[in-house]
């Protein structure tokens, strides 16, 4: 039986199905530690997300991307927004209620891990 703070989930059918666990950076409180260790199962186009959002807080999926881009290796815009609904359907990300305007002047959801 899995606790809600230790969510298994499934793997889905990407190029990438390689299991990973997502990480903190050195200087985050334990609490994010805690929060990275506490999630499995992700592949690791979702880790990479998840990481980042963890990591750097709420943005939207324009943001996500040019992050994932500079940290990761390639992944394209529609690969990513896939790979964060996944991660919304999960329960690990969620709209923090915030709104940002793009560059067409249209509003964004900013995205957030959930911790």
């Amino acid at each position: 039986m899995t606790s809600p703070s230790q969510p298994t989930l499934p793997l889905t059918a990407t190029s990438t199905t390689s299991a990973t666990e997502p990480v903190a950076r050195a200087t985050d409180p334990q609490t994010s530690w805690d929060a990275a260790r506490s999630v499995t199962g992700l592949n690791v186009r979702q880790a990479h997300i998840y990481t980042i959002l963890l990591n750097f807080g709420s943005m939207t999926d324009e943001r996500i991307l040019d992050e994932y881009l500079y940290r990761f290796d390639f992944i394209s815009p529609s690969g990513c927004r896939t790979r964060r609904k996944e991660l919304v359907e999960f329960g690990l990300v969620e709209d923090s209620g915030r709104r940002t305007p793009l560059a067409s002047g249209r509003l964004s959801i900013e995205w957030q891990a959930v911790r």
